[in-house]
């Protein structure tokens, strides 16, 4: 893969993004409400207090976002076996479900799917951008 340097994204574009879609999830996640084991609702809600206020870099939050992904393929496969599993490495948004509930949750997946790739893509760029420094003449 070659890319030019024109080509990457800015920074603060990966940032927004990653932001944004922070704030979607921690919004939609309290719509829904998985149970995230070992966790209460409202250590579950700093969280989403600071994806609100656009912390997508907490140190607070970084051993909880496993516990984030494991509740929600839990949650999936509790309301169809095996399905939060499938959400997890595929893309459903053209998944015909015909459970308005399950609809829910399988949106909540692929807002969380774009919400972890948003963060890492920033994390990429920004570490990219920090190497590159390095043979810059």
């Amino acid at each position: 893969m070659k890319y030019q340097l024109d080509d990457l994204p800015d920074l603060e574009v990966l940032a927004l993004q990653a932001i944004r879609t922070g704030r979607v999830l921690a919004n939609e996640w309290r719509q829904i409400l998985p149970v995230v084991d070992g966790m209460t609702h409202a250590k579950v809600s700093e969280t989403l207090n600071r994806l609100d206020e656009g912390d997508v870099f907490s140190i607070h939050d970084e051993h909880i976002w496993a516990k984030l992904e494991k509740a929600l393929v839990k949650d999936l496969n509790a309301h169809r076996a095996g399905y939060g599993t499938y959400a997890l490495e595929s893309d459903t948004s053209f998944d015909d479900l015909w459970d308005q509930e399950l609809e829910q949750k399988r949106r909540l997946m692929e807002l969380w799917k774009s919400f972890i790739s948003a963060r890492q893509a920033l994390i990429d760029r920004r570490r990219a951008a920090e190497l590159a420094s390095h043979f810059a003449g």
